[in-house]
């Protein structure tokens, strides 16, 4: 398989006029409006040794990286709690606010009573319905613009998703599908495990999830997107073996508890000091007539941080570089990431005509993925890969 790494078009940080354009449309299931409050910017940080000049405001707009039910999905559990990941870390006090509340559930016109709560760590934020859910309805969930990051930037506009319960609730467990056993891993190198279904990332901490070989390892725990990964405080024993568990303690959104699971990988001589590289990617640079239904992967020679492969470093804008809204996600087994887009509607409506990931017909699509994106060794891609391509009309 060849290995692209030639492509290196420099993309800086994006002005704050782009970001305003990553607003979202509130929709699908009447979503309130936002609060009027815009929020202001963080204060710049202190210099450096000797009292330099402050640093620049922080005036990054936070944006809703991932979200549990998925966009348009159906058959979720009437049981489950309801997730949306933030792309950075916010003010939990906001996001938990009841009067008005600034995460919510509706169905229709009606509100859905329930509590919302903050996982600082993973930056997800969390409705948890009073009753089981309606079945086999429509719901909308609604992150309003009153949710600020700890600088003070809020959310432009709200941002509203849509999914469909199914019948009753969850009671299947979830299960470890992918971890990272093997010989020879860099001492350098985090652990992971890739679970079946969207977690209580709450749930999985240090006490949950831990690695040890001839002594218990010191860490921290992180999870995204089904993924949890373990970053060793310092690194490994060379040519040492080391058992990675995960307890029952870790639980699905629907409170269903994980089967005990181990695993053993073995250390190699010393770390990982390579840069990884992207394998291939699609749809092809330059092509035209492509599908509106495809989406945008890249597959890379090794296995990546899901944190670093975000809507942050993989980006997609259409004509005028107006930014495409959508979610990045990690197949950890197939080293895959595939940026989807979301294409939210101005009204409310009870199904979507078209699918909500689809492209526009007819349009130049330009994707980026930036040198952000780092592999489980935390090195960098050695360039940005920046690529385009054009619908078919």
């Amino acid at each position: 398989m060849r290995i692209y790494k030639g492509y290196s078009k420099i993309f800086g940080r994006k002005p704050l006029t782009a970001l305003v354009l990553l607003a979202f449309l509130a929709g699908c299931g009447g979503g309130s409006p936002g609060s009027e409050d815009g929020g202001t910017g963080g204060d710049g940080g202190n210099g450096g040794n000797g009292g330099g000049p402050p640093g620049p405001p922080d005036t990054t707009l936070p944006t809703v990286t991932a979200m549990s039910p998925g966009e348009d999905s159906s058959g979720t559990g009437i049981n489950s709690k309801i997730t949306a990941t933030l792309s950075e870390a916010m003010i939990s006090d906001v996001i938990i606010a009841t009067n008005p509340p600034n995460f919510r559930l509706t169905s229709g016109a009606t509100s859905i009573p329930g509590t919302a709560s903050y996982d600082s760590t993973n930056h997800i934020a969390v409705f948890t319905p009073t009753a089981p859910l309606a079945p086999n309805t429509r719901f909308t969930a609604t992150i309003i613009t009153g949710v600020k990051d700890v600088a003070g930037n809020p959310l432009m506009k709200d941002f509203a998703w849509c999914f469909e319960t199914g019948a009753t609730t969850d009671s299947t467990p979830p299960s470890v599908t992918f971890t990272d056993a093997a010989a020879g891993v860099a001492v350098n190198r985090k652990n992971t495990a890739t679970f079946s279904e969207d977690m209580d990332g709450s749930t999985i901490t240090p006490a949950s999830f831990s690695v040890a070989g001839p002594t218990p390892v010191s860490g921290t725990v992180t999870y995204l997107r089904r993924t949890a990964v373990f970053k060793p405080s310092s690194s490994l024993a060379s040519n040492t073996t080391y058992t990675a568990t995960i307890t029952a303690g870790v639980r699905d959104l629907a409170g269903n508890a994980l089967q005990a699971n181990a695993w053993s990988f073995t250390t190699g001589a010393g770390a990982d000091l390579t840069a990884p590289a992207v394998a291939s990617f699609s749809p092809a640079n330059a092509a035209t007539g492509v599908a509106i239904g495809t989406a945008f992967n890249v597959i890379f020679n090794e296995p990546m941080d899901p944190a670093t492969l975000t809507t942050a470093n993989f980006l997609v804008t259409g004509p005028g570089a107006t930014p495409v809204i959508g979610t990045v996600a990690l197949d950890a087994g197939n080293r895959t990431a595939t940026f989807t887009r979301i294409k939210h509607l101005t009204t409310p409506v009870d199904s979507h005509p078209t699918p909500v990931s689809d492209l526009e017909p007819g349009t130049a699509y330009t994707a980026t993925l930036t040198a952000g994106a780092k592999d489980m060794a935390g090195n960098a891609l050695a360039s940005n890969l920046v690529w385009s391509f054009t619908t078919a009309p």
